[in-house]
């Protein structure tokens, strides 16, 4: 610490619970506190400044002089300012290290947090969201008799357990063989996947499957690992942040569509249908040369889908639809 040379000035020591009225005065390397009843001289390289009117000791923490007035470019304003002490360094970076601790504990748990957290969006944000991206999915077809047969097939296929939200199924004219889950429990069909379809147990075993996707809050999954900020600001009530691109949704994940899988075979035979036919429709995607069943590289391998679905066939089943029905739901998008 250089000589510091300055005139004395008037303030308030604060020290030990007590407060007195002192002059202050820097003499060579010493900080001279001339009080009532005695005179002190401490260390200069003790003193550091806390603000412009607020001298401490760096060695005790409760002594502090409070000066009254501070001429600018004073002797005061020429020493060190009040750092923060080792100990808070030290609560600082106990924090930091906590925080870190926790930030990595849910990296690691990341996708545990997805799937606990999935359920709580509320239904009146997820339902805009599904609506929204079923506008743009295609030609909603609606064709009376064919609405009615697919509803009959819906509630026919619905768990006793109950959903974790309602459930409205659609068919959109779209040539591609392919079904998705939205959020908000919003199942689509593609008119493809209809044209394709041998038999109504076929349908009945991809709708089972989409169905379970939403048992399983699949489509919210998706969404807050997507845009998870956006999506928990929307829930929170705030309209901050777009919402995830929902083409995520197409993209599928490998062991949500195994669950789906599993989930479907047991919807299957709670509603005694046979697994026989959709065990045809995989046979029939392997010798075209189509893996995935046609829904993407996400979905199990049809060999493997085929051999899940036929373990379950049973002998009491009967057709998905009557052929009425069938038929209806077949042209759906053509009337």
């Amino acid at each position: 610490m250089a000589r510091t040379k300055g005139l004395p000035l008037r303030g308030v020591l604060h020290s030990g619970g007590k407060t007195s009225h002192v002059l202050v005065t820097p003499h060579g390397d010493r900080l001279v506190v001339h009080g009532t009843d005695d005179i002190t001289g401490i260390p200069l390289k003790r003193i550091r400044r806390d603000g412009d009117t607020v001298l401490r000791r760096a060695d005790k923490a409760d002594w502090r002089v409070v000066l009254s007035d501070v001429p600018p470019d004073s002797w005061p304003t020429s020493l060190p300012r009040q750092g923060v002490s080792r100990v808070a360094q030290r609560v600082v970076l106990a924090i930091l290290a906590l925080l870190g601790l926790a930030a990595g504990i849910a990296w690691l748990n990341r996708e545990r947090i997805v799937v606990a957290a999935a359920p709580l969006i509320p239904h009146s944000v997820t339902a805009p969201m599904g609506r929204d991206y079923l506008a743009t999915m295609g030609r909603p077809c609606d064709g009376g008799e064919g609405s009615a047969a697919l509803a009959r097939l819906t509630a026919r296929l619905l768990p006793a357990r109950g959903m974790p939200e309602p459930v409205t199924v659609s068919v959109v004219a779209n040539p591609e063989v392919n079904a998705v889950a939205l959020p908000g429990g919003y199942v689509v069909l593609y008119s493809g996947l209809l044209d394709q379809a041998k038999s109504p147990d076929e349908v009945a075993a991809v709708l089972a499957h989409e169905i379970e996707h939403v048992a399983w809050q699949h489509a919210n999954q998706a969404i807050l690992r997507a845009s998870g900020p956006a999506v928990i600001a929307r829930t929170l009530g705030s309209d901050a942040g777009k919402l995830a691109d929902l083409t995520v949704l197409k993209e599928g994940d490998a062991a949500a569509e195994a669950q789906a899988d599993t989930g479907a075979v047991a919807l299957l035979q709670a509603a005694k249908v046979s697994t026989g036919s959709v065990v045809d429709f995989f046979k029939r995607q392997i010798a075209a040369g189509v893996d995935g069943g046609g829904f993407g590289d996400t979905h199990p391998a049809n060999a493997a889908r085929a051999a899940l679905y036929d373990k379950a066939s049973t002998w009491w089943a009967s057709p998905a639809l009557e052929d009425a029905d069938w038929r209806a739901l077949q042209a759906i998008c053509r009337t």
